[in-house]
């Protein structure tokens, strides 16, 4: 998972411009463009039971599919207390962020919803999709030829992977057994060699 790590560190964490995110090709222009034309009324999508800082109810409903379909993890997900709400962590990940990497991510999340009619010429959006269309939809992306579909990708599954495993109840499904500092004490092993002279070094006699 390092090289999504990656992607969202630097969406997060670097002023990307929309030149660099969305219009570093012809291919982005367009996209974003699409995004502009695109309906982004909410009306149909069900209420978030969590009070959000950013996202609106639809880009929370896409966020929890999303984390379904790239995870694997149906039935975790939710605003029980038994559950792990991807949509409430990614919109407290991003609040703080600029308008500028807000807008664009709110762009890439609507293109990405009714992509399907351009894309897969189908008349549902994504989340109305069955789950084998909508893995399929997203193989799309992942394997697409045009380099912003497979940025706009990986972005959504950097965040849906945050949202999910910052959660301290998922570690254990991968091994993590949580941060160290401060909870289990190391005890440091050996002691400071003595220096050796760079000759000796560069003369292999060490």
């Amino acid at each position: 998972m390092r090289a999504d790590d990656e992607v969202l560190r630097a969406f997060c964490t670097t002023r990307v411009g929309r030149r660099r995110f969305l219009q570093a090709s012809a291919s982005g222009v367009v996209l974003l463009g699409i995004g502009a034309m695109l309906p982004n009324g909410c009306s149909r999508y069900p209420k978030p039971a969590v009070p959000l800082q950013f996202l609106n109810p639809r880009e929370y409903a896409m966020l929890s599919v999303l984390a379904e379909r790239m995870l694997g993890v149906a039935g975790l997900l939710g605003a029980g207390l038994d559950q792990v709400d991807v949509g409430r962590n990614v919109d407290a990940l991003v609040a703080p962020l600029d308008a500028d990497l807000r807008s664009q991510l709110r762009s890439a999340l609507r293109v990405f919803e009714h992509g399907t009619y351009l894309f897969d010429l189908r008349r549902k959006r994504f989340t109305s999709l069955t789950p084998e269309q909508q893995q399929q939809y997203l193989a799309g992306w992942m394997n697409s030829t045009l380099g912003i579909r497979r940025t706009v990708f990986r972005v959504l599954k950097a965040l849906v992977a945050a949202g999910f495993y910052q959660d301290p109840r998922t570690w254990a499904a991968v091994g993590y057994d949580g941060p160290w500092l401060g909870r289990i004490a190391v005890d440091p092993r050996g002691a400071d060699e003595p220096s050796v002279p760079l000759a000796d070094v560069l003369a292999g006699r060490r």
